[in-house]
């Protein structure tokens, strides 16, 4: 029982919402002790903040935190990336960390690759990444569509060598056009 009234007072000293009652409830369910829970993150603490993916570039600010009804464990984040802009999801598994003044990621999200200039195998420039498409949810890129002087190139993945500040391709430009050409 003292339990229960360490969370009464845990939840008038914080002045937790709603929603971290019911979580902090659930964890009285599952016999998570409050002396637990002194260095633990709130939603306070993570909403608004700002969120770097792992080259270092600005993403956006977290405008909702996801979290399992099963488990009560983090699932992932909304990003709001500014006005006009798609929000975008992250799972937790692609959370690194979270600092007191913002959340690093541990990937770089795929469609922060749009207007990357990509160069084939031989340091031939292609063209400029104007769409990347990615597998479903996840951040696995399908294909990139490259605009180009000659017009617009689908590259599948697997012609992807690596990315860093551009995108570099493991195949000859002139293969990757007779590709095109067939599809």
């Amino acid at each position: 029982m003292s339990n229960k009234k360490d969370l009464e007072k845990s939840i008038e000293k914080r002045k937790l919402k709603r929603s971290d009652q019911r979580i902090l409830l659930q964890m009285i369910k599952q016999n998570i002790s409050i002396k637990e829970l002194e260095n633990a993150v709130t939603s306070d603490d993570v909403l608004g903040k700002e969120v770097i993916d792992s080259k270092g570039e600005f993403l956006g600010v977290v405008e909702s935190l996801f979290i399992d009804p099963e488990t009560v464990e983090v699932a992932g984040i909304a990003i709001d990336k500014g006005l006009l802009k798609k929000g975008l999801i992250i799972g937790k598994s692609y959370i690194k960390n979270i600092a007191p003044h913002a959340i690093f990621l541990n990937i770089q999200p795929a469609y922060n690759l749009k207007g990357m200039i990509v160069f084939d195998r031989e340091g031939k420039k292609m063209g400029a990444i104007r769409e990347v498409q990615i597998h479903g949810t996840k951040n696995e890129i399908e294909n990139i569509v490259i605009k180009s002087s000659i017009g617009e190139l689908t590259i599948p993945s697997e012609y992807v060598k690596h990315i860093g500040d551009n995108v570099f391709l493991n195949e000859t430009k002139e293969n990757l056009l007779k590709l095109n050409q067939a599809s």
